[in-house]
């Protein structure tokens, strides 16, 4: 992303908006298909996100009650109002998902896949790495990502209390 963001910039200048949908032509055909692909992409992370949820609530309910057609529209429709009312409710709430974001996507996407393979394969001093040069890689992913991860964490809780 850092590199295509440079590229981008070296390519166009200080023309470039902060968003890629702000930068394409609004009358072409293809510019409105990648506008509504990113409005839609956000909805489905949701639905994807909240299933699971979902239907933990509702085997529970159906064990209290009984099966019923009414309990998926009520269980789902009740966890988006929650969601909107939460939102709307927290005027940090877009800070406090990046302090989330920040941190989660972080540990999940560079720390955890480093940490498991040497958790499989051993620790170095244990010949977990073919080379040096591997080694050096993982250990230049696992600085790297706790560089990120804490910059990134801090800078959401600094918003976060200069908001309050």
């Amino acid at each position: 992303y850092g590199s295509m963001a440079v590229l981008g910039y070296l390519m166009y200048g200080d023309g470039v908006q902060s968003q890629v949908t702000l930068n394409l032509p609004a009358a072409r055909l293809s510019s409105k298909i990648a506008i509504y692909t990113t409005l839609v992409n956000p909805l489905a992370k949701y639905a994807l996100m909240v299933t699971p949820i979902a239907t933990v609530v509702e085997e529970r309910i159906y064990v209290a009650v009984g099966q019923g057609s009414a309990v998926p529209v009520a269980v789902r429709t009740l966890l988006v109002l929650s969601t909107v009312v939460v939102a709307v409710a927290l005027p940090f709430f877009g800070y406090l998902m990046a302090l989330v974001g920040s941190f989660l996507s972080v540990g999940v996407s560079m720390l955890l896949p480093c940490v498991c393979y040497l958790r499989i394969f051993g620790a170095p001093s244990m010949n977990c790495c073919r080379t040096a040069m591997e080694a050096g890689a993982i250990f230049g992913i696992l600085a790297l990502g706790a560089l990120v991860a804490v910059t990134g964490t801090y800078s959401s809780v600094m918003q976060i209390i200069h908001h309050l």
